[in-house]
Order: C-alpha cells, then sequence, then structure tokens
C-alpha cells in the first residue's frame, strides 16, 4: 500500500472548479441553439445606471405557491394559493375589486381516455364561491407522452408536480383579473419569474393576459430569483453581467439591455439584467413582454425599472422587489399547516374506501417519509 498521503476528495473538487471558472470571457454571447431566440453579443456599453425613480407608476405583483396534501402515483391533492398586491405612489394599497388571495385545492388522476391513452387530468376546486372566477374555466389534461410534463427524456412526472402545475396556471387567470380590475395606464405588472411558457395549453392563458395588458395599456414584465442561461464560453451569463457592471458601476445601481430576446410566436420576451439596490448582492433577470419593448425608448425603459428599483429597498432583501416578498409570503403554503389538512382531508373519505383503495395508493409512494420521521 503506498505511503503517499492521498489528497482531501473536498479539496480536489474546488481544485477543479477554480481551475476551470476562476475569471470570464471578456468576448463572449448567450449561449443559443434556437433559431427564434435573437442574442446580442457581452459589451460594457450596454451598462446603463439606473436613474432616480421621478415618474411614480403603480405596481402590481403576483405571485403562487402549493404543498401537496395526498399523493400517490396515480392520484394527488394539493393546497394552492395565489395572491396578488398592490403597491401606488410606492405605497402598498388595498386592491379594490380583486381578492388579495385566493385559495383552492387542485385534484390530478391518471386516468384512461376514451381512446385508450392514459392522461393526467386536473381539477380545481376554490374554497370560496367566488375564486372560481379567478381560475382557469376548464380542467387541465395532459397525456401521458406529453414532452411539456417531462423533466427527462424517458421519465414519467412525479404526480404532485401537476400541483405546481396547476398553481401556475390560475397565477396565469389571477393576474389577468388583476390587471383587468386594479392597474390602468401606464402601470407596470410584474410576474414572479420569467414570462416563458412551458406546458401545453399555458402560452394560450398567458396570451389572454397579454391582450388585457396592451389593451389597458399595462406593461407585462417578469423578475427571476434565479438564471441559468449560460454564455458561448460556458459562463453564467447572469454572473458574467454582473462582473461587468460592478466593475462599471461599482457605487450604483444598473442595468444591462440588450442581451437575448425570445422571438417565438408562442413566447416573447426582451431580457434585461438589473441590480436594483446598491447593497444587493445580486443581479436579476427582469423581462418585458417583447411587443411592449419593441415600442420603448430608453427613457420609457428607465421608467419602468427606476419604479422596480424604487420599490427594492426593504433592508430585508435588498434589490428584490418588496411586492414580491408580500406576494410570497401572502402565497405560500406552509408545512405546518399541511398536517392539518391532510387529517381533514382523509377524514372526509369513506372509512371502509380508504382502507381499501387509498391507503394502498398512498403507501406505494410514502415509504421515504416514514424513514424520515425515524430519523428525527
Amino acid at each position: 500500500m503506498s505511503s503517499q498521503k492521498r489528497k482531501n476528495p473536498l479539496k480536489e473538487c474546488v481544485e477543479f472548479i477554480e481551475e476551470c471558472k476562476l475569471g470570464y470571457h471578456k468576448e463572449d454571447e448567450p449561449y443559443s441553439s434556437d433559431p427564434e431566440e435573437e442574442t446580442f453579443e457581452v459589451q460594457e456599453d450596454k451598462i446603463f445606471e439606473i436613474p432616480k425613480c421621478e415618474d411614480i407608476r403603480d405596481i402590481g405583483f403576483v405571485d403562487g405557491g402549493n404543498g401537496p396534501l395526498l399523493r400517490s402515483a396515480d392520484f394527488n391533492i394539493s393546497l394552492n394559493r395565489v395572491a396578488g398586491v398592490l403597491y401606488s405612489s410606492n405605497k402598498w394599497a388595498e386592491p379594490s375589486k380583486t381578492p388579495v388571495r385566493i385559495e383552492f385545492y387542485s385534484a390530478t388522476v391518471l386516468d384512461l381516455l376514451e381512446n385508450d391513452k392514459l392522461a393526467y387530468i386536473t381539477r380545481f376546486f376554490p374554497m370560496e364561491p367566488e375564486f372560481s372566477e379567478y381560475l382557469p374555466k376548464d380542467e387541465l389534461k395532459f397525456s401521458i407522452d406529453d414532452p411539456s410534463i417531462r423533466e427527462r427524456l424517458f421519465s414519467l412526472p412525479n404526480i404532485e408536480v401537476f400541483g405546481g402545475i396547476a398553481m401556475r396556471f390560475a397565477e396565469w387567470t389571477y393576474a389577468n383579473k388583476f390587471i383587468s380590475n386594479e392597474l390602468d395606464k401606464g402601470s407596470i405588472f410584474v410576474r414572479d419569474g420569467s414570462l416563458q411558457t412551458g406546458y401545453t395549453g399555458e402560452t394560450e392563458i398567458a396570451e389572454e393576459l397579454y391582450k388585457t395588458a396592451i389593451k389597458k395599456e399595462v406593461v407585462v414584465t417578469g423578475l427571476s430569483k434565479s438564471c441559468r442561461l449560460i454564455t458561448q464560453t460556458g459562463n453564467s451569463l447572469n454572473s458574467l453581467i454582473m462582473h461587468i457592471g460592478n466593475n462599471k458601476f461599482p457605487d450604483s445601481t444598473w442595468y444591462y439591455h440588450p442581451i437575448y430576446r425570445i422571438t417565438k410566436a408562442q413566447e416573447k420576451a426582451d431580457l434585461y439584467f438589473a441590480k436594483l439596490h446598491i447593497n444587493s448582492a445580486y443581479s436579476f433577470r427582469f423581462d418585458i413582454l417583447l411587443d411592449q419593448a419593441k415600442k420603448l425608448t430608453q427613457g420609457q425603459r428607465e421608467v419602468i425599472i427606476s419604479n422596480i428599483a424604487n420599490n427594492s429597498n426593504d433592508l430585508s432583501y435588498p434589490g428584490y422587489p418588496y411586492g414580491l416578498i408580500k406576494a410570497d409570503q401572502l402565497a405560500a403554503v406552509s408545512h405546518r399547516e399541511i398536517e392539518p389538512q391532510k387529517i381533514q382531508l382523509v377524514a372526509e373519505f369513506d372509512q371502509k374506501d380508504y382502507n381499501e383503495f387509498i391507503l394502498p395508493r398512498l403507501r406505494s409512494v410514502n415509504a421515504h417519509d416514514l424513514l424520515n420521521i425515524i430519523r428525527r
């Protein structure tokens, strides 16, 4: 046996990362393999300082949350919430015609259709009758072969993801009503996340929101907490831009544009990156609906971005809009409230049917939960 001392494997991991990732390529551009995506070379002269907000606009924020209550391999029930927050003159204001928060259950089953094809079918069950107008009118139906629900090429989705899909569709329908009821010409709507759509049928429901916003002259935007876009040389696009932006404006907020445009007929977004507070450790991807972005002057762009920056001064998370923090708090479904809901839900079943047909299905996926309890 060799007496040579073996290197610490963690140290070897770090050395490998350092070998590849210390530094950036100055001449780079976003990586894209899609002909319907337009990219631009990364250049320092595309970084602009965010001016002080002089033209204050109303801003609406929407976010959602969900948690699974019961799940098996072939059905799932989830608790879902969607919340909207309104800021007028940069102060929180109570929405006048829209509930601050809607709550609903979503139930998904894997079922056999008339054509002998398996499909995931999700239905919405609002907690209050008046919440139904803010939810999709029709059930969601995804063929088991639908590529939009598959995370990997050959794997079926975990059925609990359909609670999140239901929440996502409800975010679009609720936000459409929120824009219609609460926002006026010149206002800004901010969605938690990008404006990209991924699930079958999602584009159509997003288009309804876009039509409402364009008609009312409300600017549609999205702000993403994370960004996985990369460059042609294998770098994180967000990290590269933040490196350049902080070097150019070390003592200021800034935004970067243009960098990346999605020009697909179904998905249209003009991407920005922005550091929204001088003390922020983050820059965020910020989308503006492309049909609206193409008509904006630089001054109009800066009115939008400066309003978002003006809402991003909360000490708990400097550089992230407080409206999204508030919407997240209102929509979040905590683990603490899931257990009582589970007990209530189980009590609604006929106990003979539950023991014979439901409980065996739950046990098909919950053995790992039992191990987690033993570990505590």
